[in-house]
C-alpha cells in the first residue's frame, strides 16, 4: 500500500491490529502507512467502529499494533518498554477523548497541572503554565471550578488545556466533540483550529463531524482497515 503523505513528523509503516474473537481473529487495521507533517492538522473519518479509536490510541502509543511501527519525531516507540513509553506519552504526546476524563475531586486549575507535575515541574511553573492555557482556552474565570460545576464545552476545553500543558509535539483528538451540542462542538473546532495555527501543534483528530474535517489540512477516510487519502473538491 502507498504512504499517505510525504512529511515525516510522524512515520506509521504497515501497522497492523488484530483481536482474538470467539469467532476467530478480527482484523481491523491492516498495513497502514502514513507520514504527517510537523505543524499540520489531519482528520481521519471513517463509520463508527471502523477502528479510528485503535488507530490512534496505536499512534500514541496507548496500545501496541500486532504488526508495524510507529515513530514520532525520530523516536521508534517500539523500542520503548511500558515505563519509558508512559514517560515519552506524558512528555511529548496531548489526548484529548469523547470524554474529558478530569479528575472530579480537582479543580480545572489542578488538572490542568497533573501532566506538569508528573514530569517533574515543580508547582509554581505547573500553575503559571496551566493558568495561561486555561486563559488560552478562555476559561480563567473558572479555574477554581471543579469539573460537576463546568459545563459539557468548558470540560473539554479544560482537557484540551491539559493535554499541551507539557507542550507536545502532536496531539491526538478522538472525537472530541462527540458530547457536546452542535454550537459548543463548534467553538471547540475553532479552539483547536486557533491552536494549531498559533501554536503549530501537529493534530490528529478522529471525526464524523464534517465541518471540522473541512477545516484540517488533509482529510483521511479509515475503511476496511485502510487509510485512503480524500481529495479536496
Amino acid at each position: 500500500m502507498d504512504t499517505i503523505g510525504n512529511d515525516r513528523f510522524l512515520q506509521a509503516r504497515e501497522v497492523g491490529r488484530s483481536f482474538k474473537t470467539s469467532e476467530g481473529l478480527l482484523e481491523v487495521l491492516k498495513g497502514v502507512n502514513l507520514d504527517v507533517a510537523k505543524g499540520s492538522m489531519i482528520a481521519i473519518t471513517g463509520e463508527s467502529g471502523v477502528g479510528k479509536s485503535t488507530l490512534l490510541h496505536i499512534l500514541g502509543g496507548l496500545d501496541r499494533p500486532t504488526e508495524g511501527t510507529v515513530k514520532i519525531d525520530n523516536e521508534l516507540l517500539a523500542n520503548k518498554d511500558e515505563s519509558s513509553l508512559a514517560a515519552y506519552r506524558n512528555r511529548s504526546i496531548g489526548f484529548v477523548f469523547q470524554h474529558h476524563y478530569l479528575l472530579e475531586d480537582f479543580t480545572a486549575l489542578e488538572n490542568v497541572m497533573i501532566p506538569a507535575l508528573i514530569l517533574g515541574k515543580d508547582k509554581s511553573e505547573a500553575e503559571h503554565m496551566s493558568e495561561l492555557l486555561l486563559k488560552d482556552v478562555g476559561l480563567t474565570d473558572r479555574k477554581n471550578h471543579r469539573p460537576n460545576q463546568l459545563s459539557g464545552g468548558e470540560q473539554q476545553r479544560v482537557a484540551v488545556a491539559r493535554a499541551l500543558v507539557n507542550d507536545p509535539g502532536i496531539i491526538l483528538a478522538d472525537e472530541p466533540s462527540g458530547n457536546l451540542d452542535i454550537k459548543t462542538g463548534e467553538r471547540l473546532h475553532r479552539l483547536l483550529n486557533d491552536l494549531n495555527k498559533a501554536r503549530a501543534t501537529t493534530i490528529l483528530v478522529a471525526t464524523h463531524n464534517k465541518d471540522l474535517a473541512a477545516s484540517c489540512d488533509r482529510t483521511i477516510r479509515l475503511a476496511d482497515g485502510c487509510l485512503n487519502e480524500i481529495a479536496e473538491s
